[in-house]
């Protein structure tokens, strides 16, 4: 319920702010008039993206820190959205739809990572991950080498992680997909909620642990392809979900759907700090979003060193 409240409070936020804000009886207005601009055609869209984006990347990471029981085992960490927007690209350059490329360079890069990290821990993935994502950033530089400018042009645009594009076609794509995975952990709820207990304590509880990681896998994979193929690239937004979401509500791990909610209004938020900056500095939210939630994985890394040495 905190959450929630949160995330209507920004939500209004976002759509009565920015270089101008309005107030409560024009956002009513514009929303039941069709033919109205601002709101209709340019905020809301944007909101419902931001939104969208946000909210499967929050479920995404929360999912991949039960599955691995490692905070720092994120898809913007390991590799996962770095993947996707070298998919993005090379589906780009080559005339393909960038769903495909999206979604084959994030189930790609899932298939490495298991390969590489089978039966080697939690911190194997995240270590491996990390090489992942740097072979996929240096892969996207050398394909923009070989692009044209328009090519090049576009793929740096998106690949700056903005919401400046978004459009109605656009919230609606995203959303289709990111509501059929919530009802999918919510049915699956009770097994999903076992992953932070341990792979013996699954088996123990009549859990089949493959049908578990199999469910989780996919839906990273969907969830993390269509969050950056709408938004582009957005960095430490499904690392800092999950653990601030229960920070916020006390919830304990693996807190699914408090960590959607709160990607959600992370990613609002930032994206009204960007509008709102406009007028001075023209940012993309994708940057915003890695200044605000960067120091929270120092402080993370801080926080843990100073546990271990007590």
């Amino acid at each position: 319920m905190i959450l929630a409240l949160l995330l209507i409070t920004v939500s209004y936020a976002g759509l009565a702010g920015g270089q101008a804000w309005v107030s409560v009886g024009d956002i009513w207005i514009g929303l039941t008039d069709p033919s109205d601009f601002l709101i209709r055609v340019i905020r809301l869209p944007r909101l419902l993206t931001a939104m969208g984006a946000g909210m499967a990347l929050g479920l995404a990471g929360a999912l991949m820190q039960a599955l691995t029981r490692n905070p720092l085992a994120t898809p913007d960490v390991i590799g996962l959205v770095q993947a996707a927007g070298l998919g993005h690209v090379a589906a780009l350059i080559v005339g393909v739809a960038p769903l495909f490329g999206a979604f084959g360079g994030v189930v790609v890069a899932i298939a490495i990572l298991a390969l590489l990290a089978r039966d080697q821990g939690p911190l194997a993935v995240v270590l491996y991950g990390i090489g992942i994502g740097a072979t996929c950033a240096a892969a996207t530089a050398v394909l923009l080498l070989r692009a044209t400018d328009a090519q090049a042009a576009s793929a740096l645009i998106w690949l700056s992680g903005g919401l400046a594009r978004s459009d109605a076609s656009t919230a609606l794509a995203l959303w289709w997909v990111v509501l059929p995975a919530l009802v999918v952990v919510l049915a699956f709820a009770h097994r999903l909620s076992t992953l932070w207990l341990g792979d013996e304590m699954i088996q123990s509880l009549g859990g089949q642990l493959s049908q578990v990681r199999g469910l989780v896998l996919a839906l990273v994979a969907v969830l993390t392809a269509a969050a950056t193929l709408a938004v582009g690239p957005i960095g430490f937004l499904a690392f800092a979900a999950a653990p601030l979401a229960m920070a916020v509500t006390r919830t304990e791990p693996p807190a699914l759907f408090p960590a959607a909610l709160m990607g959600g209004c992370l990613l609002v938020f930032a994206d009204l700090v960007a509008r709102s900056l406009a007028s001075v500095v023209s940012l993309p939210t994708g940057l915003v979003m890695s200044v605000l939630a960067a120091p929270y994985l120092i402080f993370y890394l801080w926080q843990e060193k100073r546990r271990f040495a007590l």
